[in-house]
């Protein structure tokens, strides 16, 4: 069984899923985990749904809030219209001021007005207080107006008075100077449980392309999948636009044996914000324009290793070689200072250096994808500028009959 599933069954078994359980009100639990994840899609896909069929959940975004009130009025908006088939009232509007102390506080603040019926405001604090789960997604993505002490209180409070269990979902190890002292602090004295997501590549992927809108991928999920593993990427929001890509692309009638590249040329491009075009230099050799790039702007050095050096060290049996990659243009980089330092100066040296610097990861993708994946290998130039135009534009235009018969 995998983690994810593990958890799922952990977090809502009918028997004794922790969720579920009303032992485990006014507790307050952290489901942390790497960006990108997949942990919000798990919440709201795997978990909530089957809540739902128990008892109340609400779903609240931290992002972009400024002030406790903020979130506060939201969780209760929510509250009432989980079971109130209405729209509520304007954010404008509040709680009566007859619900704060609920929340341990004598009035809500001056920019709150009150509900416009007292019914709604009863019936929020009702429906909080029959166990339902609360959940604050985007946790790490507040405003930093927001204190985290005054935050780690609140929620511990709500928990505690609303009888209710509250679940805290963020990225891990996010907060940094002083907010990351107080997190450390703090999280270790409100929250009761704790839950890392940590699901695997295949795990992640499914959860994703098991929706009905890819149904007409079934064929090619495998050879997807495939592509997705080599790469070691394990990001939803990633798995997602390459899917959608995918989709798009075998529904205007392009040619299947393209989705290779196409899934390989999404990654890229979603992580470097670059596409990998190139073109036929003397004897035949590919010179891509990234390559053609550094050449231009006269960081010599850079673009040989690129262009000469890294496909004579790297190749797809040399996976491990790869990921020292960085080291090796480093090790290239300083021998050739060494060669011609009196060539050229301290000053093009330095600022090769700083450029080197800024696009470590930038250049261990280009070795990685160009040499040891072969992203363009297996289909003609005009093919692969085809391919990234899309990817870069978002623009694919329907396959002609008159095309699909030259292809």
């Amino acid at each position: 069984m995998s983690t994810t599933k593990e958890l799922k069954e952990y977090l809502i078994n009918e028997d004794d899923g922790f969720l579920l359980n009303p032992d485990n009100n006014g507790k307050t639990i952290m489901l942390s985990g790497a960006w990108g994840s997949g942990k919000t899609h798990f919440w709201q896909n795997e978990v909530s749904p089957k809540l739902k069929e128990k008892q109340t959940n609400i779903y609240v975004s931290l992002y972009g809030k400024e002030s406790i009130d903020e979130i506060r009025f939201d969780i209760l908006k929510e509250a009432y219209n989980s079971q109130v088939k209405e729209n509520f009232i304007s954010k404008s509007a509040s709680l009566l001021s007859r619900i704060a102390p609920s929340f341990g506080e004598k009035s809500l603040t001056d920019g709150f007005e009150k509900l416009n019926k007292e019914a709604k405001g009863k019936k929020a604090t009702e429906i909080l207080q029959l166990g339902s789960v609360i959940c604050l997604d985007d946790f790490e993505r507040k405003s930093k107006k927001v204190d985290l002490n005054d935050l780690f209180g609140f929620i511990s409070q709500l928990a505690i008075d609303m009888h209710c269990k509250i679940v805290i979902i963020l990225n891990s190890d996010v907060f940094d100077g002083e907010e990351a002292n107080v997190f450390k602090n703090v999280k270790e004295k409100t929250v009761n449980k704790f839950f890392y997501f940590e699901p695997t590549i295949e795990d992640l992927f499914y959860s994703i392309a098991n929706d009905e809108k890819y149904n007409p991928l079934d064929n090619y999920k495998k050879e997807i999948l495939k592509v997705i593993e080599e790469t070691e990427e394990i990001n939803a929001r990633i798995y997602i636009q390459v899917l959608d890509n995918c989709l798009e692309w075998i529904e205007k009638g392009y040619d299947a044996s393209s989705i290779t590249t196409l899934i390989l040329s999404t990654i890229f491009f979603i992580k470097n914000h670059e596409v990998l075009n190139y073109r036929i230099a003397k004897k035949d050799k590919k010179q891509y324009s990234i390559v053609t790039y550094f050449l231009d702007e006269g960081y010599y050095d850079i673009a040989g290793f690129l262009q000469n050096t890294a496909p004579q060290l790297f190749s797809s049996d040399k996976t491990c070689a790869c990921k020292e990659s960085i080291q090796m243009m480093n090790n290239h980089l300083n021998k050739s200072k060494k060669e011609d330092k009196e060539l050229k100066s301290d000053d093009y040296y330095k600022r090769q250096n700083k450029i080197f610097d800024e696009n470590k990861n930038f250049f261990r993708d280009f070795i990685f994808y160009v040499y040891v994946l072969k992203i363009d290998d297996r289909i003609s130039q005009n093919e692969f500028e085809k391919i990234n135009e899309f990817v870069k534009t978002g623009i694919l235009s329907k396959q002609t009959k008159e095309v699909e018969t030259l292809v």
